[in-house]
């Protein structure tokens, strides 16, 4: 499993995670946002990587997350308990969230487990603690359109389609875009990069998931930084 530990991909952001699955950490004042919680096998890279940035764990302020995949859940709970730092998420996938660690990977993930890049994704998943993810006992939310008090302070774009919370946070000032899996610059299913994309049939509405993203025209010249795959620069224009 290749890490990705604390790649600078913007002002004052850093990508951590593997090849496949990223979560961001955002730095402003001397305090920390953790954006999406890949999953419970990433703590470590999570704990050495706030150290590499001179922080501590007790530097972190909120844990934000883009939508209830257990691939984005990961540590949340853990990081929730370690600091008291709040959870942020849609109340629209708190459900999903927290049921997710109990029910079969989606159908169509199964029918593609023959393609060499999905096994591997799927070997990495079950190595990482998939099985093992906590439920949120405690969670703040959010709504389409607000800007959170949190270092960073992300404006919210809800991009239902992908689950029914999905939502991208956009940073203004830093021209800076966490699309989660709204669009992804990674085909987990071959393991090929692509332009920013929505990757049918994942999602549990297609035509919706697709539609959302007409949201994002707006943020116009962006770093676009997805769930999987290599950060991504250009006009959201251009993808929409």
């Amino acid at each position: 499993m290749n890490t990705v530990r604390g790649q600078h991909v913007a002002e004052g952001v850093y990508r951590f995670g593997t090849k496949r699955i990223n979560w961001y950490v955002v730095e402003e004042d001397g305090a920390l946002t953790v954006v999406d919680a890949g999953l419970p096998g990433h703590w470590e890279l999570l704990v050495e990587g706030v150290d590499a940035l001179g922080y501590t764990l007790s530097d972190i302020e909120a844990i934000l997350v883009t939508h209830g995949d257990l691939d984005h859940v990961g540590f949340a709970e853990w990081l929730h308990q370690a600091t008291g730092a709040p959870v942020w998420i849609h109340p629209a996938d708190v459900k999903h969230a927290n049921t997710m660690s109990r029910s079969l990977p989606p159908i169509d993930f199964v029918k593609n487990l023959w393609r060499p890049a999905t096994m591997s994704y799927f070997v990495e998943v079950v190595r990482s603690g998939v099985g093992s993810v906590p439920p949120l006992t405690e969670f703040e939310v959010f709504e389409d359109g607000d800007e959170l008090d949190v270092p960073g302070h992300p404006t919210v774009i809800h991009v239902p389609g992908h689950t029914a919370g999905s939502s991208a946070f956009y940073l203004p000032d830093r021209g800076v875009l966490f699309c989660g899996d709204a669009l992804m610059t990674l085909n987990v299913r071959d393991g090929k990069s692509t332009p920013p994309t929505v990757l049918p049939p994942i999602h549990y509405d297609v035509e919706k998931a697709w539609s959302s993203i007409r949201k994002l025209e707006p943020c116009g010249e962006v770093v676009l930084l997805s769930g999987h795959g290599e950060p991504w620069s250009g006009d959201v224009a251009a993808i929409v």
